[in-house]
């Protein structure tokens, strides 16, 4: 290494980068999967490795090891101990001519024998040593490297290496014969040589004349191009290249190289030389080094390096452009896009504008695309649809009006359908002029207003009854699946006393507060009205109509949380799994729905209540106008826009349009918002 510059350039850049990695410790996953182990930053493992002793980095033991792999194909590391204590303190990197094996006949090694530099022989256990090994296969427990395959070539570029250097020293000649006639004696052979050398030794005496007393000499020399020197040392040089399969830019040589073929022996160079040498590192960290601090250590962590293989750009931004137009077309063909990124490995990243519920951006992007579905889904996702009349003539498609354009923030145009007149459903309402005492906007604020703070309350109420049935389910569940009763799952029963408690009372609290407001309102008309008190039961004014309604809302939540909790179980039932994981895993589906089905139902009986407390009002109010009112939702369907503004003859024209809760005909169902004003005058 020390006269080839070759192969000194080989060894210098192999060591080197496998010197230059990162290391990094990890804690194992059950999984057994690389991205979900977890890096444990402190260990005296990772102190030793960083500072091997008070003279060497880990660079410079990784390099001079490396060097010894490159050149001999065997690394040796010694460790150092207190013999107080068994711990590794200290890590040596000894040449390995000085160490040597020694066989053992059935645990085929028994120790080593280190000579030192003056000649003292140290014997040292299995457990002392840390070797890593090109294999050798004449010989088990020696390596060979690259270096013992191209030592005749070594030679000779070292040879020829001299012989230049010697071509320059010895008068510039190769060599030639001197004839004598006769026999010289000691003293006149001296005085030849003296002369000699005197007149023709060095470069600066090159090709100058030679004067010979009695003698004559005969020319044996051999030029430069005779003996084709730089033919000799390009050959060696790609011999020796060959034998580490290195490539030429690895040397420097440039010539023929552009960016694309540079990157390219970048990541060849990477791949095929160093990620092979720290794959022995390595093993001998996690096989030689780990188990030393304890059998826990062996077990649970392990090493890892930071890969040395740049990025290939070009097959980076080829495999992202074909992953996008993946997820373009699953999310065109209706695919939830956050799963589609997940599936294609494709960053993180929030679909629609900053902030916004990627939910419902989804979905308008999805419905702007089918424009017959706009009117039905929009008015659900929060966005007024407004009617449009049609354009007498279809303008050419190329020279699109601005006004038909999607937009996602504000409407989408549609064609209304046309409805039955609601005169052939309903006997007796009318459309009129709204009076303005029917049109006030700040009384149905109030309703709205009313409306959202009960319901927020009661969802908050309602975590610790959700969370009861959560565990009650699980119980069932874990039982059913240890016991092999499959069929158990499909009877999962959910206690329903506490919700329905809880409802009534939210129910009973709604219909007061409704019927103090729509009194309120009487008030403001000048019209003195007492609205009817709501006992314990719920009784009076309201029967037991909202008893029935909390009875019947809270066991149709119990049904929807036995058999979501039922399906997910029967998903995850497979040979041999535990009840206790399963009902783990449904417990944890289970807390992470959305529950609109919770919201819809609860927020449907609190608006019933709330139109039963109005309406119990007005009974007890002397006879007004009564007019429908669905400015309270804030996308209304084609029914409610009809009806909206509509006068009854009398309350039970009424119930016959409303019940005691939303419009009957809504398309949005229980999340109808509808109720009734009235007008005295």
């Amino acid at each position: 290494m020390g006269t080839v510059g070759t192969l000194f350039s080989i060894v210098n850049r192999t060591s080197n980068a496998t010197a230059l990695v990162d290391w990094k410790l990890y804690r194992k996953a059950p999984s057994g999967l690389p991205e979900d182990r977890v890096e444990v930053t402190a260990h005296a493992v990772l102190d030793l490795w960083n500072k091997p002793n008070r003279f060497f980095t880990r660079q410079e033991l990784v390099e001079t090891v490396q060097q010894h792999i490159d050149l001999t194909g065997e690394g040796w590391i010694v460790i150092a101990r207190n013999p107080r204590s068994p711990m590794p303190l200290e890590l040596w990197p000894v040449r390995p001519d000085r160490i040597q094996p020694v066989p053992h006949p059935t645990d085929f090694i028994s120790g080593y024998l280190y000579t030192g530099p003056d000649g003292t022989e140290i014997a040292l256990r299995v457990e002392d040593v840390i070797c890593i090994r090109m294999p050798n296969p004449l010989d088990p427990y020696r390596g060979m490297g690259p270096v013992q395959s191209v030592l005749t070539e070594l030679d000779a570029s070292r040879y020829s290496a001299e012989w230049n250097r010697n071509f320059f020293m010895n008068s510039a000649e190769p060599g030639g014969i001197i004839e004598l006639p006769t026999v010289l004696s000691d003293p006149e052979w001296d005085q030849l040589q003296a002369r000699w050398n005197e007149q023709h030794k060095g470069v600066a005496n090159a090709h100058r004349v030679a004067f010979l007393e009695h003698g004559t000499w005969k020319d044996r020399k051999y030029t430069q191009r005779d003996m084709q020197f730089a033919e000799l040392r390009q050959v060696s040089r790609d011999v020796i290249r060959e034998a580490f399969g290195a490539p030429a830019f690895v040397l420097g040589e440039v010539g023929d190289v552009n960016r694309a073929t540079a990157e390219a022996s970048k990541v060849l160079f990477a791949e095929q030389l160093t990620v092979p040498r720290l794959e022995r590192w390595k093993g001998a960290l996690i096989n030689d080094l780990l188990p030393l601090y304890g059998p826990d250590a062996a077990r649970l962590l392990e090493f890892d390096y930071c890969d040395p293989v740049p990025p290939d750009a070009a097959a980076r931004n080829a495999e992202l452009k074909t992953k996008a137009e993946a997820a373009k077309l699953f999310v065109d063909a209706g695919w939830y896009a956050p799963d589609v990124a997940a599936a294609l490995e494709l960053p993180e990243m929030a679909f629609g504008q900053p902030g916004a519920d990627q939910d419902r951006e989804l979905l308008v992007s999805l419905v702007t695309k089918a424009p017959t579905l706009a009117p039905v889904i929009l008015p659900m996702l929060g966005f007024e649809v407004p009617q449009q009349a049609a354009p007498a003539t279809p303008a050419p498609a190329p020279a699109l009006a601005p006004a038909a354009r999607v937009d996602l923030h504000h409407h989408v145009p549609y064609a209304p359908r046309q409805l039955p007149s609601y005169n052939t459903v309903l006997a007796g309402p009318r459309r009129r002029a709204l009076p303005q005492a029917a049109a006030d906007d700040d009384a149905l604020d109030a309703v709205r207003e009313q409306h959202e703070e009960a319901l927020a309350a009661l969802l908050e109420a309602w975590e610790p009854i959700a969370e009861a049935q959560y565990e009650a389910v699980a119980g069932q569940i874990e039982a059913a699946v240890d016991a092999g009763d499959t069929e158990a799952l499909a009877t999962l029963v959910v206690d329903v006393d506490e919700s329905a408690r809880v409802l009534r009372q939210a129910l009973g609290d709604m219909a007061e507060t409704a019927a103090q407001q729509m009194a309120a309102e009487a008030a403001e008309q000048g019209v003195k009205v007492r609205p009817p008190k709501v006992d314990k039961g719920l009784r009076n004014a309201f029967g037991s109509e909202l008893i029935e309604i909390a009875a019947a809302t809270a066991a149709l939540l119990a049904a929807d949380t036995a058999a979501s909790a039922g399906r997910e179980a029967l998903r995850l039932l497979v040979p041999g799994v535990r009840g206790s994981e399963v009902a783990e895993k449904v417990g944890g589906f289970l807390r992470g729905l959305k529950n609109w089905f919770r919201r819809d139902q609860l927020g449907g009986a609190l608006h019933r209540a709330q139109n039963a407390g109005r309406v119990a009002t007005l009974q007890a109010a002397p006879k007004a106008r009564y007019f429908a009112q669905e400015k309270n939702d804030a996308n209304r369907c084609d029914p409610c826009k009809e009806i909206d503004g509509t006068e009854f003859d009398d309350l039970d024209a009424v119930r016959a349009a409303y019940g005691s809760g939303g419009y009957l005909r809504c398309e949005g169902g229980i999340r109808c918002r509808g109720t009734v004003q009235a007008v005295w005058e």
